[in-house]
């Protein structure tokens, strides 16, 4: 994104936009990020599977019992506040309610008509959402009676917008994670911090109304926290804005450990946020070949190769799996006692390798040695990903059985739209050189590929890593790149990255702000 957009987007007058909500996905029908993910995954059949298929999103320019229920892009009345979801406006109070007892087999819309929906929204009615946060003067009692300061909600409200957002419904701790970690004056701070974009410490005191150092004081702590992000450019120092995931949630994972800590990151996220970020048009990591010589193609594509992605870079850096760490401690149980693959797998390069290993929640690792940690992985028969950026910030080992991202995958089956932009490669496989060994099957880390008598089938779960293809003892199974009008376009960065998935989910109608000054009597 360039300068001239950011400025556009900094430019649009404050209007009042309500989009369609109603995308409460599979997780939240569950309450999934509620509950432990073994509880999540022993209740996420038939209504995972069913909500995957589609949930409500289409809305009608008409009137609802008497309440208007308006179309992304157009403004609405500042005197009434409300949710659509379900077919009509919903209060705070009854999208409390709604969330157990929504009937995930009614109005049901499959993954493609969402992104058809998508595209009839511009890129400035997206831009308009996306920029224009409503200011919130009022507090909010919830139903328990827990205050919840204005300052929060409008932080809250700004990470609806940052990559893949928190989702919007919103519950008794929808805040909680805030109110620990921010004080008030922090989060006044941070929601006048520029979006979107790098800032330096004169830049965030333009933006807040502070001198340069005291700005950038604040900034320098809040970025040790693990709160915005810090890089280092020609001798000056650079913040970010930080989304949910990727961001916040593992940088960091130093705490945890700590008492309580990830069921109160987690819990800041609505029940629709599983069901969005896997509907969001661009996926938060992408596969890439476990191995280049797997590819039949004659060259394997830029940015593809984890060997060439290690070569580019000086800085890199080593740290535990966030997923195999929060996961265990959120069931109460170990890290190590989980699952047996390796735990030390995500791999930080570059500037998020500088921050991972400033902040310490990595250590810092020569070329032979990340070379060394891939290998392995790929060794266990893991996925490896990458971060959805030209940068590719951070490589990921992935499987099945303990990853975040792949267990979401296969408790939703698969039916989600992601899977069309997950990978710019297709598996073949050569039937009349295949011997039906069942290695394939045996070593999927999807669990996706089933021996029938007519020789292996593949399940609708192939992320098309291509570990298949390196136990494959005929070299049958091939990795070949999709035609590139059909690949995915990569965001230069995390920041870029973040702005893309925010546009395309205020198109989407995932950005829905909580203001209490207009709850509905």
């Amino acid at each position: 994104m360039d300068e001239t957009t950011l400025e556009q987007g900094k430019t649009l007058s404050r209007r009042g936009f309500v989009t369609a909500a109603g995308v409460m996905g599979a997780m939240g029908a569950l309450g999934a990020l509620g509950c432990t993910p073994q509880e999540a995954a022993e209740n996420s059949t038939d209504a995972a599977s069913d909500a995957a298929e589609g949930a409500w999103h289409g809305v009608a320019d008409e009137v609802t019992d008497g309440i208007t229920v308006n179309v992304p892009g157009k403004p609405v009345d500042d005197g009434a506040y409300h949710v659509t979801f379900n077919g009509g406006p919903l209060t705070a109070a009854e999208q409390h309610a709604a969330v157990d007892s929504y009937d995930w087999r009614t109005n049901r819309l499959t993954a493609s008509q969402i992104a058809e929906d998508a595209r009839q929204t511009s890129d400035e009615e997206a831009k308009n959402i996306l920029f224009n946060e409503p200011e919130i003067t009022q507090d909010y009692v919830t139903e328990s009676g827990k205050v919840i300061p204005a300052v929060y909600i409008a932080l809250r409200n700004r990470l609806l917008r940052v990559g893949q957002g928190v989702g919007s419904e919103i519950h008794e701790n929808a805040w909680d994670f805030l109110m620990q970690e921010f004080t008030e004056d922090e989060a006044a701070f941070y929601i006048k911090l520029p979006n979107f974009a790098y800032f330096t410490a004169e830049e965030a005191g333009e933006a807040t109304g502070q001198s340069a150092e005291e700005a950038g004081a604040t900034c320098e702590d809040l970025s040790y926290r693990g709160l915005l992000n810090r890089v280092h450019r020609a001798g000056t120092k650079y913040y970010h804005v930080l989304a949910f995931a990727h961001g916040m949630l593992e940088f960091m994972m130093n705490r945890y450990d700590e008492d309580g800590f990830c069921d109160s990151v987690f819990g800041m996220c609505g029940a629709d946020y599983g069901y969005q970020s896997r509907n969001q048009g661009s996926p938060m990591y992408f596969p890439i070949p476990a191995e280049a010589d797997i590819v039949g193609d004659t060259e394997i594509l830029p940015n593809h190769d984890w060997n060439e992605i290690v070569d580019r870079y000086d800085t890199l850096c080593v740290a535990p799996c966030q997923c195999r760490t929060f996961t265990p401690i959120r069931n109460g149980q170990k890290p190590g006692d989980w699952c047996d693959h390796p735990m030390e797998t995500c791999i930080a390069t570059g500037e998020q390798a500088q921050y991972y290993i400033e902040n310490g929640i990595g250590r810092q690792i020569d070329k032979d040695e990340c070379r060394a940690i891939l290998q392995r992985g790929v060794d266990a028969g893991m996925v490896i990903e990458v971060m959805c950026t030209a940068e590719c910030d951070v490589i990921c080992q992935c499987h099945g059985d303990c990853c975040a991202i792949m267990r979401g995958f296969i408790s939703l089956d698969g039916d989600v739209e992601n899977y069309r932009f997950l990978s710019h490669y297709e598996l073949q496989v050569d039937h009349d050189t295949c011997i039906a060994c069942g290695s394939c099957a045996a070593r999927c880390p999807l669990f996706t590929i089933e021996m029938t008598d007519a020789g292996p089938e593949i399940g609708n779960l192939c992320v098309r890593c291509g570990q298949c293809a390196t136990v494959c003892p005929t070299g049958s199974r091939k990795l070949f790149a999709l035609p590139e009008e059909d690949r995915f376009p990569l965001p230069k960065d995390m920041v870029d990255d973040y702005y893309q998935k925010g546009l395309e989910r205020a198109k989407r109608g995932y950005i829905n702000d909580f203001d209490p000054a207009k709850l509905q009597a």
